[in-house]
């Protein structure tokens, strides 16, 4: 398994960790230096007189450490694997692997492969109350939600840049009282719009009604195809238990990693995790939270490939899932060889929004393009000539511009909001992520 010092960087928890683990990348620093097939250990002299030994798996990226460290991985785990990234040559190749590191090796396998012998079972009875119950709320939400929507017609928008905060917040907080999370969620995009820009009057409008017509939706959803009831119910903010979705048949392949990406508001932050079967060609969306000081539950690498089973969550046009385990993780990337343009990205579209007029983004390779600016706008052109506007913010466009030096490259983003955000590219076998 061979890493770049980016991929390594990306596996910190953050930069402080990254910086001491870069001082630990040194031969001196560690007692004990082996590499096998499945791993990596070593013991590093800490301030006491008992080494700590690490471990690093190399099979399903995970470390362990004998270190008081909260962070994971820890600076110990992230030196060895920079010592061993920057010079192999001074591990000791090992044919087995040592007991303590063959243990805990076994261990990880097992839990990865075991099922819970015993799950707790739901009063059915009690479980349809709350069903029922919650039910009820969210029609009740609903309805005073298209109450709203009328009087926001009846009254105008014209004001709305005035108060653009307060204008949406009393029923933003009705619908999390209705336990119609997704709704509030759709009102809080209204206060991504920028209202000094010229058509600010377009994209509310355009939020306005979508809002509309996912009420309209849940209210007439017994009519509806069952994959559709099952996105409209997601995004009115009702869940998909795990243990549903697991139970269903998945999709195997070699999945290429194309972008990770965080975003945190109120202490929650969200992870998204962009995926590519090699063989089957399909998108995947693996989405984690994590509250407060939380790290990230794994170890993919951007520009790397996991080997899986995935499973999707039930939609008309599946995206969202989640890997079956055990999955095995690699960290050579392989370019797909795809040429795409722009107008196949918008008939993609087109198709995806025939089946679910709620398809707000839909991942896209293309290749090749290039990005410039003109008239104050960055753009993304094709060698046809099609052009799109490009959603990244200004520095990332300068990155791509300063990476690209203006040649055509490949890239993978997200299509919303009639622009292209580009999350990653490749150019001349060099893999660079953006956001």
């Amino acid at each position: 398994m061979q890493f770049t010092i980016e991929q390594i960087n990306k596996l910190a928890p953050d930069d402080a960790s990254a910086k001491a683990g870069r001082g630990l990348a040194i031969n001196s620093k560690w007692q004990l230096r082996c590499v096998h097939d499945k791993a990596l250990w070593g013991d590093c002299q800490g301030s006491g007189k008992t080494p700590y030994r690490t471990i690093v798996d190399l099979t399903n990226l995970a470390f362990k450490c004998s270190c008081p460290s909260r962070k994971f991985p820890c600076k110990h785990g992230l030196g060895l694997l920079f010592l061993y990234t920057d010079n192999p040559s001074v591990f000791s190749a090992e044919t087995e692997l040592a007991p303590h590191v063959a243990e805990w090796i076994d261990k990880r396998v097992t839990k990865a492969e075991s099922k819970p012998a015993t799950e707790k079972i739901p009063n059915e009875q009690t479980q349809q109350k709350r069903v029922e119950s919650r039910e009820k709320k969210v029609t009740d939400g609903i309805a005073e939600m298209r109450m709203w929507l009328k009087d926001v017609i009846r009254t105008g928008i014209i004001n709305v840049p005035q108060n653009p905060y307060q204008f949406n917040q009393n029923i933003i907080a009705r619908m999390v009282d209705s336990q119609a999370g997704g709704l509030a969620n759709q009102l809080r995009r209204i206060n991504q719009i920028n209202f000094y820009k010229e058509g600010w009057q377009k994209a509310l409008t355009k939020q306005l009604s979508r809002i509309y017509l996912l009420t309209e939706s849940y209210n007439n959803i017994q009519s509806l195809p069952v994959e559709l009831q099952s996105d409209i119910r997601t995004l009115i903010g009702w869940n998909t238990a795990k243990q549903e979705v697991l139970a269903t048949a998945g999709v195997k392949d070699e999945w290429l990693v194309l972008a990770i990406t965080l975003e945190e508001e109120n202490n929650l932050k969200t992870e998204r995790i962009w995926l590519y079967g090699i063989e089957t060609k399909k998108y995947a969306l693996i989405l984690n939270f994590y509250v407060g000081a939380q790290t990230q539950a794994h170890a993919y690498i951007v520009g790397g490939t996991i080997k899986g089973e995935l499973v999707y969550y039930p939609s008309q046009m599946p995206l969202r899932a989640l890997f079956k385990d055990p999955v095995e993780i690699k960290s050579s990337f392989q370019i797909p060889s795809i040429n795409q343009n722009i107008q196949e990205l918008l008939n993609e579209v087109s198709i995806q929004l025939s089946q679910n007029p709620f398809a707000d983004q839909v991942p896209y390779i293309l290749n090749p393009v290039k990005v410039y600016f003109e008239k104050e706008q960055w753009l993304i052109v094709d060698n046809e000539g099609k052009i799109l506007p490009l959603n990244n913010n200004t520095a990332e466009c300068w990155t791509i511009l300063a990476i690209t030096r203006g040649k055509h490259l490949n890239g993978f983003g997200i299509y919303e909001n009639e622009a292209f955000k580009l999350l990653s590219l490749w150019q001349d076998n060099q893999y660079n992520s953006i956001s």
